[in-house]
């Protein structure tokens, strides 16, 4: 589909004491800085103008990391300021955080954790900056179904687009994960053995001729996470289903320019990476408050039916204009995957209160800036009452080709009536041929 389908000032001082009032400028710059308000705009033309002003009482600069700066200097990504808003997460989240946390054990040795039934594996008190292995105890708590039970992508759509000419086709999915761990949705709070972690399906639904695609796969709770996922494939052609390497977490989802493993910028359990290092803890501008609806079906086929991505302007692919972008408190963790990976780094900036990730920044294996991700999220109440954060839209930049993949979906937490049987194999089979 192309574009073409979507019609488109100080009193002097003495002498004597210049240096002096030097210093005291110095050293109190942000204090007589302009404080922007919110609903400003930053862009390229004004960046340089406001970046040492503040918002919220900090500057601009020092919340924009220098790949997001880039993105809006060279690329022209804009963004619209609000102030942030405070996140609540689900009391059954925050009770069995407070109850369970205190009983997990990590094993610095092999990077392991154990005693963990739900809830954040580690709560913002047990991070420390000068704990070596603080960057993998932040990427464990993503492990921790902070959906609830389970992940609703509804109306999936990937968009490809052309940073040069917009829009060049358009894809539509439906994916479910089922956590057998961690569950908080009033029923056990385990499934299963122990042996399994999370179960997940993804399969097209058009254009025709990827409709039926998809793929199945299992995470094993394998502690050293040496046991690869189980990965299968449903081939429309044969009308059969395939089992795929090991390495298939590394892979694409579909042509994209995502991979499974960008799945929520940073998808596999941290000892699938050779290190994580915790770098950083700062505030950057996220988006925290995304739109309610992500996809709007009665629009089919215009940048309406996206309406949180600014599809009628070049890039075209950058969250849409009137989107907010707030001040979050961040941890930043480097990861470095193992060699066979695509990336030699991956960095992610995380929110502190709770695991939700809101940029990464990813490295080809000549250690060349490659992918900028840029995902939207927004607090929701599941269908059974539970709150979560979503992550509702995803913007998958590969800055080398100025090409990405943005994916769109009204995303739900525990969607009423789903059991475990309703995210397998056989059901990825059912649903890929047309049944239900």
């Amino acid at each position: 589909m192309s574009q073409t389908h979507f019609r488109n000032s100080q009193r002097p001082v003495a002498k004597p004491l210049a240096l002096i009032g030097a210093l005291l400028l110095a050293g109190t710059s942000a204090a007589f800085a302009a404080e922007l308000e919110a609903g400003f705009v930053i862009d390229k033309d004004n960046y340089d103008k406001v970046k040492n002003e503040t918002f919220e009482g900090k500057t601009v600069a020092s919340m924009v990391p220098e790949k997001l700066e880039q993105m809006i200097k060279e690329f022209g990504l804009t963004m619209k300021i609000a102030h942030s808003k405070k996140i609540e997460m689900d009391p059954k989240y925050v009770q069995a955080t407070k109850e369970w946390s205190k009983d997990v054990q990590f094993d610095p040795a092999a990077r392991t954790v154990s005693g963990w039934k739900a809830g954040m594996l580690f709560p913002p008190e047990a991070i420390k900056m000068d704990d070596p292995n603080a960057g993998d105890k932040v990427i464990w708590n993503l492990r921790a179904a902070t959906y609830g039970a389970t992940m609703d992508l509804r109306d999936i759509s990937f968009v490809f687009i052309s940073g040069s000419s917009g829009v060049e086709r358009v894809q539509r999915w439906q994916s479910r994960r089922y956590y057998m761990e961690g569950r908080l949705d009033g029923g056990p709070i385990s499934e299963g053995d122990g042996t399994i972690a999370q179960k997940t399906y993804l399969f097209a639904t058009s254009p025709q001729d990827i409709r039926g695609l998809g793929t199945f796969s299992i995470r094993y709770n394998d502690a050293s996470s040496s046991k690869p996922d189980d990965t299968w494939a449903y081939l429309k052609s044969v009308r059969r289903t395939r089992r795929l390497s090991g390495g298939a977490w590394m892979d694409p989802i579909g042509g994209t320019d995502q991979l499974y493993d960008d799945w929520d910028i940073w998808d596999a359990f941290p000892t699938k990476y050779r290190a994580n290092k915790l770098v950083a803890k700062r505030w950057v501008f996220a988006i925290a408050h995304s739109p309610e609806l992500s996809v709007d079906n009665s629009k089919r086929d215009t940048p309406a039916e996206f309406p949180s991505v600014g599809l009628t302007e070049a890039p075209y692919y950058f969250p849409a204009k009137h989107i907010e972008w707030e001040p979050r408190e961040v941890y930043v963790v480097e990861g470095t995957p193992p060699a066979e990976h695509p990336y030699s780094k991956k960095v992610v900036y995380m929110e502190v209160d709770f695991p939700r990730p809101y940029l990464g920044e990813m490295y080809d294996q000549k250690g060349e800036f490659w992918k900028f991700m840029i995902f939207q999220n927004r607090p929701d109440i599941g269908e059974d009452g539970y709150k979560a954060v979503m992550p509702v839209v995803g913007h998958v930049i590969d800055v080398k080709r100025n090409h990405s993949t943005t994916w769109s979906a009204n995303m739900k937490s525990n969607p009423e009536g789903v059991e475990e049987r309703d995210v397998s194999l056989s059901k990825l089979e059912q649903v890929a041929t047309g049944g239900r």
